[in-house]
């Protein structure tokens, strides 16, 4: 089934106006027609389903039959911090991180990001901010999870902590604690459903300075295994690791 997320002023009571953009692609892409249903998500965690009503050149429009919360969303938040890097590799890490079920994405650049620029223009920013949406539309979620600003890992590890209650980070060199160990203690994450914040580093790892930045801040190093896994793997298996402990893979 086709689903688009749409602005609230599109939801008029139980009737759905598309917008131009929309409209266009479900007549001439999508080739949809009056009585299909399609599912509309409303980024405040509903899923509706709508039966098309009306298709023409002037507007496309439907009614709301059903309103239901997206069942593919998860109850734990998990804010994914993630190193710049090469585009390809960014877009991916946007992409499969929505569909594993990250609530949150916060670009930081560290000493070895292959990217140091935090500035990042409105065109590359809209274009991550699409493949955001095109990937929550895709495994219905019922949010599209915010791409942050980009900052410094120092100013994003200071920050660490408000609002989470566990922030951890994927280091190579941890031999002790895996991410089981670290989410066990950790049992009013289960209760209260709350956030949690995850590091993975850049291509080059932590420098030592930030492992330290780390530790200072309370932040827990956890290992992802005996094998060494490349950033854009990491980010990807990680998430969908705490989110399994957590029961959020069950059916």
């Amino acid at each position: 089934m086709h689903r688009f997320f749409l602005p609230p002023d599109t939801l008029i009571s139980e009737k759905v106006l598309f917008p131009q953009s929309l409209a266009h692609q479900i007549r001439r892409v999508l080739h949809l027609k009056e009585g299909m249903q399609v599912q509309v998500l409303d980024n405040q965690g509903s899923a509706l389903m709508v039966q098309l009503t009306r298709l023409d050149e002037d507007a496309v429009e439907g009614k709301v039959l059903e309103r239901i919360p997206a069942p593919a969303e998860p109850r734990y938040a998990i804010t994914l911090c993630i190193s710049l890097t090469q585009r390809e590799k960014f877009e991916l890490i946007l992409q499969k991180a929505v569909e594993v079920g990250v609530a949150a994405i916060q670009p930081y650049v560290s000493r070895y990001s292959l990217v140091r620029d935090k500035t990042v223009e409105s065109k590359r920013r809209q274009r991550w901010e699409d493949i955001l949406r095109e990937a929550a539309e895709q495994c219905g979620r019922g949010h599209i999870p915010p791409l942050l600003e980009v900052d410094s890992l120092p100013k994003v590890i200071e920050r660490c902590g408000t609002g989470d209650v566990l922030c951890l980070a994927a280091w190579e060199a941890e031999q002790t604690v895996n991410l089981k160990d670290a989410l066990h203690p950790h049992s009013k994450l289960a209760e209260h459903r709350d956030r949690l914040a995850l590091f993975i580093g850049p291509e080059g790892g932590f420098a030592g300075q930030e492992i330290e930045q780390f530790q200072v801040a309370g932040v827990q190093l956890v290992s992802l295994g005996r094998r060494i896994l490349r950033m854009e793997t990491a980010a990807i298996v990680a998430p969908a690791l705490i989110l399994y402990e957590l029961g959020e893979m069950q059916l």
